[in-house]
């Protein structure tokens, strides 16, 4: 996902020498950059998206040293797909008629490192990665909608609250299993969710551009 402006013909709007119009449309691109990229990463964080995520909006001026009466903005992501997903709303459906497995607080972490990760597409926490990680095998209960549950006994123990931002772990046993409670569920089972629109990029971006003029303006020496 990209977004430029540029400034084609800045001498019909001042008058000047070229090296000071090339200095103010420079300077003030690089204002709409900075501030088209910050705002950007403000809405990732204010969607709750995290701050992982809002870091990979990067921005570039062109040209990148020196001055230009036509130097360009260009503001990107590095996870384009993710930001478009939620940028637009969609429907993510599982492969090949399988489950989508969606890790629950009682898994202890959402994430294992790529150390651990054998090979596997990211380090999402995956069914395979828990049972190898604990050593406890998960159970299967289907649900009348179609999805399901994976369970563990009841013997595992949800890790203490400081360590749940850990992407390693390992198995906490208990003696026996809490009263009244035969299983905890680890992971949920669906075909497909739908992932609302959290995320109105376009308007940022329109909103940056409309500043281009004045940006320009403020940067001109008398």
């Amino acid at each position: 996902m990209r977004f430029s402006t540029t400034v084609t013909d800045p001498r019909a709007a001042m008058n000047g020498t070229e090296r000071q119009i090339a200095r103010s449309v420079t300077a003030g691109m690089r204002e709409v950059t900075d501030g088209l990229k910050e705002d950007l990463r403000a809405d990732v964080r204010a969607a709750g998206l995290g701050q992982r995520l809002a870091n990979t909006w990067r921005g570039q001026t062109f040209p990148r040293t020196g001055e230009s009466a036509e130097s360009a903005a260009y503001v990107s992501s590095n996870a384009p797909k993710l930001i478009d997903a939620f940028d637009r709303g969609v429907t993510i459906t599982a492969r090949n008629r399988r489950f989508l497995a969606i890790p629950t607080p009682d898994a202890g972490v959402r994430q294992v490192s790529k150390r651990r990760s054998k090979g596997s597409t990211g380090n999402t926490l995956t069914p395979a990665a828990w049972e190898r990680e604990t050593g406890i095998r998960l159970r299967f209960i289907p649900s009348r909608n179609g999805g399901g549950v994976l369970v563990a006994d009841a013997y595992y123990r949800r890790q203490a609250a400081r360590y749940q931002g850990r992407k390693s772990f390992r198995p906490i046993k208990e003696a026996g299993p809490d009263k009244g409670r035969s299983f905890v569920v680890i992971f949920v089972l669906v075909r497909q969710v739908k992932l609302r629109k959290r995320l109105d990029i376009d308007a940022t971006a329109k909103r940056w551009a409309d500043r281009v003029p004045g940006a320009i303006a403020a940067n001109w020496e008398a």
